[in-house]
């Protein structure tokens, strides 16, 4: 009996982007479940920001709702960050996880990531002078993404102190305790959460594995969702 299948978006991201996955998924005979995580559903904008654990009592209210038991859990990107802590509060209620384009290590030093956010504090004051707020969005957009940090630009209000709370915890205790199978797929081309990352979240993480897909990047689950389904069969045939 196949283990039924949960699949968390990444940041500013909703289910319906991985659709083909889930489709693809539904063709090999998967039951699969994909929420809108709080924060990305339009109806369901928090009224205060939200911690990793926040987010992993969502899920567990989520699997009780749908009466979910044993999953494999499809973590992409932020959705891996989430799977990772839910695991971590829930050891045996898991059957096995799929991180794909998951920062387990930051892209991004976490001193600089700090600076950043001080600094984007500061140029926000700086930038409430009348002479400058005309050019505030586009200088915004060229710092975040000079500096690496796409998905705080895209953050607003509640969400981008969310944003902050969430990167600020670190990943590597949760993945050090991990003790169910675990397969890390990335897109060979991955600029946001480079492969290097997952080389050495391999190493931290006990008996996982590592499948790479050549030609496509951090997209890779939904862009590609038919060699993404291809490196997760044999896989789930060994479980």
């Amino acid at each position: 009996m196949k283990h039924p299948v949960v699949i968390l978006h990444g940041w500013g991201l909703s289910a319906g982007t991985f659709l083909p996955l889930t489709h693809e998924l539904r063709k090999n005979h998967f039951v699969v479940f994909a929420p809108d995580m709080p924060g990305f559903d339009a109806n369901h904008i928090p009224k205060t920001p939200l911690t990793l654990a926040d987010y992993a009592d969502f899920l567990e209210e989520y699997l009780k709702k749908h009466g979910v038991r044993n999953p494999v859990i499809i973590g992409h990107s932020f959705g891996g960050r989430v799977a990772l802590k839910y695991l971590a509060l829930h050891p045996d209620t898991v059957s096995a996880l799929v991180l794909t384009g998951t920062p387990g290590f930051t892209p991004i030093p976490r001193k600089k990531l700090m600076l950043f956010i001080a600094v984007a504090k500061v140029g926000g004051l700086f930038m409430s002078i009348p002479i400058l707020r005309s050019a505030k969005d586009k200088v915004r957009t060229w710092y975040y993404y000079t500096v690496g940090a796409r998905d705080f630009y895209r953050a607003e209000g509640v969400m981008r102190e969310t944003f902050k709370n969430v990167v600020k915890e670190p990943l590597k205790n949760l993945m050090e305790h991990v003790r169910i199978p675990t397969l890390l797929i990335w897109g060979q081309n991955d600029i946001i959460v480079p492969l290097r990352v997952a080389q050495e979240m391999k190493r931290v993480i006990p008996q996982s594995r590592l499948t790479v897909i050549p030609l496509f990047g951090h997209d890779v689950p939904f862009r590609a969702p038919k060699q993404f389904v291809a490196a997760l069969l044999p896989w789930f045939a060994s479980l």
